[in-house]
Order: C-alpha cells, then structure tokens, then sequence
C-alpha cells in the first residue's frame, strides 16, 4: 500500500516555501469545460540541496477501473473515430483526446513486453506536448507499470534526472489518482550540479508550475472518453474470437 507521504514525498527536507495560489485558466477540451486547477489538491516545493517537486491529487475519476486506465496507457499511441457519442467521426490520435490544446504526439518508441502482452520496466514512451509555451519533445524511460502505478524517468547519458510517478487505485466511485513530477539528481558527488544544470535548462520552476495544470486538466478528461474507447475495443476482440 503506497502512504500518502510516499506519493507526496513527505519523507524528504524541503526549504520554506511561501504558498502561492494559482488561478488557472479553464479551457474548453473535446468534452467541454476542463478542470481548473483548484479542483485538486496539488503541491509545489523546493527540495533540499536542490531540484523540485510538484505532487497532484486529483478528483475521482468517476465511475473508472484500473482495467480501463492500464487499457489506456497500453494504448494511448493509437487513433480512434470516437466523437463523443459514437464511433463514426473523423479518425484523431487517442492522445489528443486527452488534451487537446498541449498534446502533439506521443508514441511507444520501445516496447518490452511479458508473455501476457505487458508493457514493462525499460520500455520508453517518446512524449510530444507544449504547455504555457514549454515544449517537451523527450523519450522516457518505464521503471515501473501494474496494476497500482505508471512511473517513467527523466535521463541524461545513463544518469536519472528526474521522474513522472503515476499511483492509481479503486475507490468508492471510481479510481483515486495521485501524479507527481520531481526534477533532482540523487547521484552521489555529481548529483547537485546535474540538478543545477536540470533545473536551469531543462525543467524551471515556470515549467514545472505549467505541468500542473496540466496535469490536472488532462486526468480530468480521462472519465470523459477512457471507458467508451475501452468498451469499445473489448467489444472489436471479442468479436473477432467469435465463432
């Protein structure tokens, strides 16, 4: 069981921070209005010795499961004819249903698979996305995907720079979903300078504050359109083991 304090990394020493409250824009996704920032409980802090941190928890995702989302993130590279109501609409990558505004492309640059078909630990997803004028443009490497998280890592040259974690679980209502973002070098002797060097080009504050609303703005899209484009691929397998 994964404790609040380890999904929000309480454990670490941080450096006073003065909160700061961020309004955000809502914009209007394929589904209509997207969620605001405010609708989460999200965290922004300055790590000791270095780096940065920033932690989302999100709403419930309604009326969702775990097969859907692990369903998703196996295939969040393909396209779909989903328009809302059915699948008669113009072809689109599943990835921009996601968010519109900020998703460019992503893809499954290499996939390591168990015997069941699973993505595992070393596959590397190459993710395409701009937000607040941040454009990300890099390969990412798996380190962990079941059935309670989705994490990948930030590298340089054979050094971690960073990590995107993804904890999920089923609820009373659907799946609790907690994401958290943190730029820092943990090597030892080299650790603070490459996170100096993370920190001044690859990953600001400014950035790391976009990515939340980000963040929030695509999770609160998944109940929207994650179940039907799962029951609709159950439905096509299925009916292709027919008799």
């Amino acid at each position: 069981m994964i404790s609040r304090a380890d999904v929000l990394g309480l454990s670490d020493r941080v450096q006073p921070l003065k909160r700061k409250i961020i309004m955000s824009e809502q914009k209007i996704g394929f589904f209509g209005k997207m969620k605001p920032l405010e609708s989460a409980e999200s965290h922004f802090e300055h790590l000791y010795g270095g780096g940065m941190r920033a932690s989302v928890t999100h709403e419930v995702m309604r009326d969702m499961t775990i097969d859907q989302l692990v369903w998703w993130f196996h295939n969040i590279d393909q396209r779909t004819m989903f328009n809302g109501e059915d699948f008669n609409g113009a072809e689109i990558d599943n990835y921009k249903l996601w968010h519109p505004h900020d998703h460019i492309k992503v893809r499954w640059k290499k996939k390591r698979l168990n015997d069941d078909g699973h993505i595992q630990p070393g596959s590397i997803i190459h993710i395409n996305e701009t937000f607040a004028g941040h454009v990300i443009n890099e390969g990412t490497v798996v380190s962990q995907f079941d059935r309670g998280a989705f994490h990948f890592e930030m590298r340089l040259p054979g050094l971690k720079i960073g990590h995107v974690l993804h904890f999920y679980e089923e609820v009373d209502g659907g799946v609790l979903y907690r994401t958290e973002l943190e730029i820092k070098c943990r090597a030892p002797i080299i650790g603070r300078f490459f996170t100096w060097l993370a920190c001044r080009f690859f990953a600001s504050e400014g950035m790391v504050r976009a990515w939340m609303i980000h963040n929030v703005e695509e999770v609160g899209e998944s109940e929207k359109f994650i179940p039907q484009l799962y029951a609709h691929a159950m439905a096509q397998q299925t009916a292709k083991v027919a008799p």
